[in-house]
């Protein structure tokens, strides 16, 4: 099957018969399934191996990560994206903190909410874990077309969920992205 025909059961072409259409779709989405375990699973290498130098591990990364693309953040927002309890990133903050990589602050309007910033030093942390990130995906995206990324944003953003569309819209309002890690 050539890549027009694939891109028309994708879109729900009905050509054909109904078992080879389905047949096809659900190799698709396997191929999809595997082909994200396998970027994930390469992306989060790029990462853990700076991370280890440090002796840390990628909760540190996430929490460096939203500190700095989202100044301000809470500690509650900050659970509430990730999907954990405050128990698993209690021991990581502190860690962060302690080393000076992590900023907390009262919020100005209620003091005994925290709001978390990445300090100058948690900035160069964040740039050094995450430059095999970056590498990889200036890679790929120097090695395909204007569309075909527009294509990959348009399927990533379709298969998120509508609060992680918020997040996504909240961490890519840079005022100069040149300046993002």
């Amino acid at each position: 099957m050539d890549r027009s025909q694939g891109a028309c059961i994708g879109r729900g072409h009905t050509g054909g018969d109904a078992a080879g259409v389905a047949a096809e779709k659900k190799r698709l989405v396997h191929t999809g399934l595997v082909l994200h375990f396998m970027v994930q699973l390469s992306i989060s290498e790029d990462a853990d191996a700076r991370l280890a130098q440090k002796s840390m591990g990628r909760v540190h990364h996430r929490i460096l990560y939203f500190a700095h693309f989202a100044p301000g953040l809470t500690v509650s927002e900050l659970l509430a994206v990730l999907g954990v309890r405050h128990q698993n990133i209690q021991a990581p903050m502190r860690q962060l903190a302690k080393a000076g990589y992590l900023l907390t602050r009262a919020s100005p309007t209620d003091g005994r909410v925290k709001q978390l910033y990445c300090s100058r030093k948690g900035d160069k942390l964040l740039e050094f874990v995450s430059g095999g990130q970056r590498n990889r995906f200036q890679a790929a995206y120097d090695s395909v077309t204007q569309q075909d990324i527009d294509s990959y944003f348009k399927v990533m953003t379709s298969m998120l969920d509508r609060h992680r569309r918020d997040w996504v819209r909240r961490l890519t309002e840079l005022d100069d992205p040149t300046e993002s890690v």
